[in-house]
């Protein structure tokens, strides 16, 4: 007890400093202030929680961009949110649920396409379930913090102000309009480029998160559905992705989630490209066809 006593003496000054430094970073989590910086281009995940601060719903359709681009929050009263994020994958939504950055209380709809289960999709690095449990608040967003300040250095080496560009009216990314057919070949080829060769075996993340999804939906009482999303019919699904979703549909069915393929029952021109519906006909269309079904007593 006494070399106790004597250890807290000879380092009181850092272990109050160890106590000062994680109290403020616990503060800086819990506050997020960098989710309210207009100066700093924000993660998908951080708009919907500006807008819902406490990341709490009763309902839930969770997606990549597709589901963003194509489902209208609020346009007929079935009470489901968009949770559309960028490339989101089953990880995502996951991590999530698992870490308590989302609280779902009743229904979780999963809008798939063939590469909602790769693991080697690109991800937002700002997204908070990405943070490991040792890692400070500051240092997790350093690289867009170190951009601003440098940024604002040169501005100010320059005669301008620290701050020159701001984002006020940042959202999540839709689509107007339609790709050309010529566009659209070449956006075709870049995916078959990209994704062209992926297997089951790309995806074995993403299909172990499918499981802890189920079980955490199972031990939540959330009723959990899934979606496949429209593709445009003006181009054929390559052999890759079509031998995926086969056999995420062996999946699904394992864990016995109800599952509504959607896959071409969008008219071609309601498309902005292969997976993307224009914001102003294509997505109106596709919530109205989407929304009885969402609406169905489980």
């Amino acid at each position: 007890m006494r070399s106790l006593c004597n250890f807290i003496k000879r380092n009181a000054f850092l272990l109050l400093l160890a106590l000062v430094l994680l109290a403020g970073d616990a503060a800086l989590s819990r506050t997020d202030p960098v989710r309210h910086m207009t100066s700093i281009w924000r993660s998908d995940y951080e708009l919907i929680a500006l807008e819902h601060p406490d990341m709490t719903f009763d309902k839930v359709f969770f997606g990549s961009s597709a589901v963003i681009a194509s489902y209208i929050e609020g346009q007929n009263d079935t009470g489901y949110a968009n949770l559309g994020i960028d490339y989101g994958v089953i990880c995502d939504i996951t991590e999530m649920l698992e870490k308590g950055l989302l609280t779902v209380q009743s229904d979780l709809v999963l809008g798939l396409n063939d590469i909602s289960f790769l693991d080697t999709l690109p991800t937002n690095n700002a997204y908070p379930w990405h943070r490991q449990w040792y890692e400070p608040y500051l240092y997790f967003q350093r690289d867009r913090l170190g951009a601003l300040v440098t940024k604002g250095v040169e501005n100010l080496l320059h005669g301008r102000s620290f701050i020159t560009e701001r984002y006020p009216d940042q959202r999540r990314a839709v689509y107007y309009g339609a790709l050309s057919d010529a566009e659209l070949a070449e956006s075709e080829a870049k995916m078959i480029e990209r994704f062209g060769s992926m297997t089951p075996a790309d995806c074995r993340e993403n299909f172990a998160a499918l499981d802890r999804l189920a079980a955490y939906c199972q031990a939540h009482q959330i009723r959990l559905r899934a979606v496949w999303m429209p593709w445009n019919g003006k181009t054929a699904i390559y052999p890759s992705a079509q031998a995926l979703m086969d056999y995420a549909n062996e999946q699904l069915d394992r864990l016995g989630i109800e599952v509504l393929d959607l896959t071409y029952a969008v008219p071609e021109e309601y498309f902005f490209d292969m997976g993307h519906l224009d914001y102003t006909v294509g997505a109106p269309w596709f919530t109205d066809l989407i929304d009885p079904w969402l609406a169905e007593e489980g």
